[in-house]
Order: structure tokens, then sequence, then C-alpha cells
């Protein structure tokens, strides 16, 4: 990580080193919106790609493998003012199409921020920090101001109740607006909880009556109390007009959302109960959406419907899957206003021939693992490499193995996108494991030279958790020992089951980071992983 304590106390792009895809994928559309360029692709798995800077001139080349756009080119100008300048987008080769991005310092280049959500993969060239300028509490309601575009992240939590608000990317105007007021029976603290991220916490027993909203420009979050007042300008005009069952067979189930713009989507699978959740960005919900039920088919046991509680409005749509052995896929038609979800049976789904004892005592317990970073928040970034995507190719190897011994598993992050440390606690705590595995890799700048496993553990159960494991490691990879280490840190200190967290070596020593990316090593360490893991749940 760059640094561990920024790993961790900040809320936790694609990856690199994946299997090779059976079938060639479509870049399908190409589009700058602002300071995001937005590839269309028609891959419903992982994506393939080499990220690599260069100077002289300063570029960001970025290649999807394994891909295909065509004889078409794009050239688009970023706008003024952006030390990215340019971008292009073109077919190099027969399997790869490349994205190169021109800009006028390396340091701009190695801020952009590269994500895979859905089905597109997004360029986001201007990523700054904005200046909160004002809070003003009326009639119950919280109005936040700033001087660029807000993103909030927000999340209901139980025991105490409350609402927490995440402002990413954003800082206090002044230490004096470090504030904690009280609202009859709600309180609300207002603080810096880290330099890039305004943390707002609401608790009281009516918290999660408020709703979270963002004005059309962006630049302001309107927190509604009970009674949510109408605000013009926090209103919008986009909705999802239907959702239909298109098609239920033995093969194949098809549903059509139908709305009134053209559709921006993220989804995630979920398990235990199996869910396959689609949240349908800036989209505002529309209680007729549930008035009709839609009838149980071959694979969805039931659709659900609500508000994600997200700044912008969001439409969240819940398919309730029968098994977990299904697989979705998405098409926009109608201009991008239609998206059909399809689901259909993982015939092509093999379990891998996996050399690892099998679980006595611990076969059949419940394990989380947890990819460290993910989304925007890339963790470390060195050689063109980002320690998301090593974390969630290690973890995902993890996994395999564990269950391949007969353990249960569950994965917080099971593809590239942003979740906050509050989300990782609440989502583990809810699934109530007998262990919490959070895998990283670390980065040290000021000593290159310093590499090795580190493991740290907040209680005493994770401090037995965390030398069985990293016992297991030093005897299998040969790795220097970094010690097993006591720290505050969010994830291990809240999690109520015994939990720990592995550096799995240094992202800065050049000769370790070229182990990290290799798949075959990577394989090494998660079988060892593994192996811990099972040495503590038979014990």
């Amino acid at each position: 990580m760059s640094c561990i304590l920024r790993a961790l106390i900040l809320p936790l792009l694609l990856f690199s080193l994946l299997p090779v895809q059976a079938k060639q994928i479509q870049v399908k559309t190409v589009e700058l919106n602002n300071t995001v360029l937005k590839l269309n692709h028609d891959s419903f798995a992982d994506l393939k790609f080499k990220r690599r800077i260069y100077e002289n001139p300063p570029r960001l080349v970025f290649d999807i493998l394994d891909a295909r756009l065509g004889d078409r080119k794009f050239s688009f100008n970023l706008p003024e003012g952006l030390d990215v300048k340019r971008v292009r987008v073109a077919q190099f080769d027969e399997n790869t199409v490349r994205v190169v991005s021109e800009a006028s310092t390396i340091s701009a280049l190695e801020k952009v921020n590269v994500e895979n959500i859905g089905q597109s993969l997004y360029f986001r060239y201007a990523v700054s920090d904005v200046t909160v300028q004002d809070f003003s509490f009326e009639d119950g309601d919280l109005r936040i101001t700033a001087d660029g575009v807000l993103a909030p992240r927000s999340i209901l939590l139980d025991n105490p109740q409350r609402l927490v608000l995440d402002l990413i990317g954003a800082k206090l105007k002044s230490s004096s607006q470090v504030q904690t007021f009280d609202n009859g029976k709600e309180r609300i603290k207002i603080a810096q909880f880290d330099k890039s991220i305004v943390r707002v916490v609401f608790t009281g027993p009516d918290t999660h009556d408020r709703e979270v909203r963002i004005s059309n420009n962006e630049r302001q979050v309107l927190v509604l109390g009970k009674d949510k007042s109408d605000r013009e300008d926090f209103k919008s005009k986009n909705r999802v007009l239907s959702i239909r069952l298109n098609r239920d067979s033995k093969d194949e189930v098809v549903y059509a959302i139908n709305s009134t713009k053209r559709l921006d989507y993220k989804f995630l699978k979920l398990h235990n109960p199996e869910r396959l959740v689609v949240d349908l960005i800036g989209m505002d919900y529309d209680d007729a959406l549930g008035a009709e039920q839609l009838p149980e088919t071959e694979f969805v046991e039931n659709v659900r419907f609500g508000l994600a509680t997200v700044g912008k409005p969001v439409t969240r749509v819940v398919f309730d899957l029968k098994s977990r052995n299904v697989v979705e896929e998405f098409k926009e038609t109608r201009g991008s206003k239609t998206l059909l979800v399809r689901i259909i049976p993982n015939k092509d789904k093999k379990k891998k021939d996996l050399d690892i004892e099998p679980a006595g005592k611990g076969a059949g317990t419940v394990v989380v693992l947890d990819a460290g970073h993910g989304g925007y928040d890339s963790g470390a970034v060195y050689g063109g490499y980002n320690e998301k995507d090593i974390t969630l190719s290690i973890t995902h190897k993890v996994k395999d193995y564990l269950e391949a011994a007969g353990i249960k598993v569950y994965m917080v992050r099971t593809e590239d996108r942003f979740i906050s440390l509050a989300e990782r606690v609440e989502v583990t705590n809810a699934v109530d494991p007998k262990i919490f595995v959070s895998i990283h890799v670390n980065a040290l700048i000021t000593n290159p030279e310093m590499q090795g496993l580190q493991t740290y553990y907040y209680s005493s159960t994770g401090k037995r958790l965390g030398a069985v494991i990293h016992k297991q490691l030093l005897g299998d990879i040969g790795m220097p020992d970094g010690r097993i280490r006591h720290a505050n840190f969010w994830v291990t200190k809240y999690t109520k089951a015994p939990s720990v967290l592995l550096e799995l070596g240094f992202m800065t020593n050049a000769q370790e980071r070229k182990k990290l990316v290799k798949d075959s090593y990577q394989d090494e360490l998660a079988k060892s992983v593994a192996k811990g893991v099972v040495k503590y749940l038979d014990r």
C-alpha cells in the first residue's frame, strides 16, 4: 500500500493477470463526457490488460488484451485546464485495443483512475480534492456546499442506528467546521475523516428515515430530515419507466429495464443468499415499480426495488437468485435507454484440481476474505501496477483453495469497485464468519530495499489466527519475516470475528514487485494463506 496507514484509515482498477477469456471482447462504443472517457464492451467477465507510463512525451498506454475495436479510431481533446491534454483510442494489433492518454506531466498520468464497472470501462482524468465551503442546518435538513463536484457515499448502520455520509475527495475549509451538535434525539458529527474524506455521522432513532440528495450541478448535498422537504434544485426528471420479464426458459431469463434517459449502471454479485444487485445511477425511484410483482422464473426467485442511499438518486434492482451457478450479461438497446439483463447457467464453470489437504473439523466453516482497495482507490501504484488488482487476484485464488478444502467463503469485493471500510465491516459482521482475512501488499517509498511479510492484528484472537497464517507463509514461501504486529486498523478492530490483515510483500521493492505480479507467485501465496486458514480452523 502507499503507506499502510493510508490504506486502512482511508476507505479501502481492473486487474492485470487474469486468465485469458474464451472469446474476444468487442469494444462497442467510445465517448468522452467532460473529463471521463467511457468504452462500452460486451464482456461480463474481468478484463485482461497492460498499463504502462512512458516519458518523453508523458503518456499513459493502456492495452485491452483479447479485444477488438475494428477500423474505427477516436481522438479527443480534454477540457482546458487539465494536465491530461489528449486521448486516442484505436486497434493496435488484431488482439489489442490501445488507449493512449497524453499529458504535460508524469504525475498527472499517475492520478488517472481506470474502472471497469458493469460493461463499461471508465478513464477518469479529473481526480482532485474539492473544498467544503459551508454547512447549513435548517428545519431538520443539512445542506453541504463545496467549490467543486462532490462524490457522496452513504451507508445505514445499526446498534446504534446511524447514517454515515462520506464525501470522497473532499476536505474541510477550516478546522472550525469540525463540530458536533444535537438535533433533539439526534446527534450530528462533522469531521475530516482522512485528508481526502469528509465524514458526517447522524446518530439517532430517525436517521434511517433521512435521504441523501445531490443538486443538479453536483456541488451541493442535501440530507433531508424525516419530513423530506421538496427542493426544486435537488429534483431529477430521470426515472425508470418499467422493468419487464421478456423471456423465461431453461436456457435463459431476460429482463428489460426501460428508462427516460441513457442508463448508467453498476452491478454487484452477493452471496449467502445469492443476489444480483443492479444500481441505476441518476435514476429517481418510483414506488410504482413495485406495484406489480414480477413472476418467479427458472433462475430468479424474486425481483425487488428500492432507493440506494448514495447522493445522486439511484434506483436499486435486486434479483434474488436461486443458484450461485449462473452468470449475468448486460446489453444496451434503444439508444441505451433500455438495459437487457440476461441470466444464464454457468456451463463453463470448472472446478480447479487444487492440491490442498481437505479441512477436518473446519469443514463447512464460513470465512470472509477482503481484497484491499478497489474502484478509484488503487492502493499502491508502482511500475505500472495497482495494489488493488494484485489483492483481488490473490483473494480469488485463496477462495478457490479454501473451497477446494471444504470451507465456505464469502468475498467482500469480487470485482473492481470501491467499498468503504464501514461497509466491509458491516457486511462481514452480517455474514458472521468464523474468521476474517484482509489481503494487501505493502509499500515504503523511503526504503525501497524493504521486503517480506507483515501480519497485523487487533485482538488476542486475531493474534492467534495471524500467528498460524504467518508461520505457514514463512515456511512455504521463504520470504523475509516482517513480524506479526498489533495495529489499530478499522477492519481488524471492528470486525467481530478473529481477524488479520496480511501484507504479502512490498510494491516499492523492484524484485519483490516482479514476483507479486506473476500469476504463479500469486498462486503460491494464495495456497499458503489457505493452508494457514485450514490449520487454524482445524485446531
